[in-house]
């Protein structure tokens, strides 16, 4: 719990230090009513300014697409409909786990991973414990460049086909959009009763865009002996 406190601090630390490296910025290169830079070249000099892991591999992924892109990608980044699509992409019904905005020029889509550590044979010889861990995230892709992600994992015990103990939750962000934070509340953790015996990690993210708006979504991935079942972000 402390690190991931620790990462929500250094995110707001890190959004404080872009907000005045973009106060910084020549007035022509701001986008008016949000702060976010509105040319390639202020974007850029957003992100060398920036000092967090990440930052220098998107600076170069960006100069290293066509200019015209760089400026479609600029201008993505201020348009609201963009920020309220990355709210959307959850476990729905209908199996949809993407959304593709723009013409492809903008993927929003879930990820989703399990590991689990080395059997330990208990005494009777008739059952393992172990360690597991699996996660869910959801990105937010701008030709191919990775901008925003939130991420949530469980880390679980497991004594033959059951759950016995969720050990914790965790939670993680990067984010590489100007004048944008990210939070969440305290990770909640529990194993679900019979038939499911999962164990499942909640949060509730909250991300803030100047000049566009606010937004809240529960985050929550279940996992059993077999690893990952399933992980959702859905507006609150």
């Amino acid at each position: 719990m402390t690190n991931t406190t620790r990462r929500g601090l250094l995110g707001v630390m890190a959004a404080a230090v872009g907000a005045l490296t973009l106060s910084a910025l020549p007035t022509q290169a701001v986008a008016a009513g949000t702060g976010l830079p509105a040319t390639p070249q202020a974007y850029v000099a957003w992100l060398e300014a920036k000092q967090e892991p990440g930052a220098a591999e998107v600076a170069t992924q960006f100069k290293a697409l066509p200019k015209d892109k760089q400026q479609k990608f600029v201008g993505y980044m201020n348009e609201p409909e963009h920020f309220k699509a990355f709210m959307d992409v959850a476990n729905s019904p209908d199996g949809k786990e993407r959304k593709v905005l723009a013409g492809g020029d903008i993927v929003i889509a879930k990820e989703e991973a399990t590991s689990g550590g080395a059997n330990s044979e208990a005494v009777s010889g008739t059952a393992a414990a172990r360690d597991m861990s699996a996660w869910h995230s959801v990105s937010d892709t701008l030709f191919g460049i990775k901008v925003t992600t939130v991420k949530l994992g469980v880390n679980y015990r497991v004594n033959g086909s059951r759950v016995t103990e969720v050990i914790g939750g965790w939670a993680s962000h990067t984010n590489f959009v100007p004048v944008t934070t990210f939070e969440h509340t305290p990770i909640k953790n529990w194993i679900s009763s019979d038939p499911g015996n999962n164990a499942h990690s909640e949060t509730v993210w909250t991300g803030k865009f100047t000049g566009i708006g606010a937004w809240s979504c529960r985050h929550r991935v279940w996992a059993d002996q077999d690893g990952l079942k399933d992980g959702y972000l859905k507006r609150v």
